[in-house]
């Protein structure tokens, strides 16, 4: 005669273990995580004063840019990645002269940064200020 078993096989898997490694792997890399700080590019310009230039100071080189990200270079328009070339042909005429960056509350932040760098490979001092309306 056979006889018929009717085991059930039990399958269940402690998950508790494999849970405690994930935690304490967790743990470990927000531990042992470096956090980067990002750099920032200060645009505060300096505090305005009362007096007018000396009449031997170097011209401005002017560079605005528009809500539709045109650039003009003392109000002559000129391509983002020309500026640089534009600001060395002005630096040729007057050495002395520095960069004021004025761009529009809409303008790309990219553009801008574009610009200030262009200012700043060229040799020049460059400084941002906001338009006010």
């Amino acid at each position: 005669m056979r006889r018929r078993h009717n085991k059930k096989i039990d399958s269940d898997v402690d998950m508790t273990p494999m849970l405690d490694i994930v935690f304490i792997l967790l743990i470990f890399f927000i531990v042992t995580a470096v956090f980067v700080q990002e750099r920032v590019i200060s645009m505060e310009p300096p505090p305005a004063s009362d007096e007018p230039p000396p009449p031997d100071a170097a011209p401005v080189i002017l560079i605005q840019i528009n809500d539709r990200n045109m650039v003009f270079v003392n109000q002559t328009l000129t391509d983002v990645r020309r500026v640089g070339l534009a600001i060395q042909r002005h630096l040729a005429d007057n050495p002395k002269s520095s960069v004021l960056i004025v761009p529009e509350e809409e303008a790309d932040h990219g553009t801008v940064v574009s610009a200030l760098e262009a200012a700043r490979t060229s040799g020049a001092a460059a400084m941002v200020q906001r338009q006010k309306k």
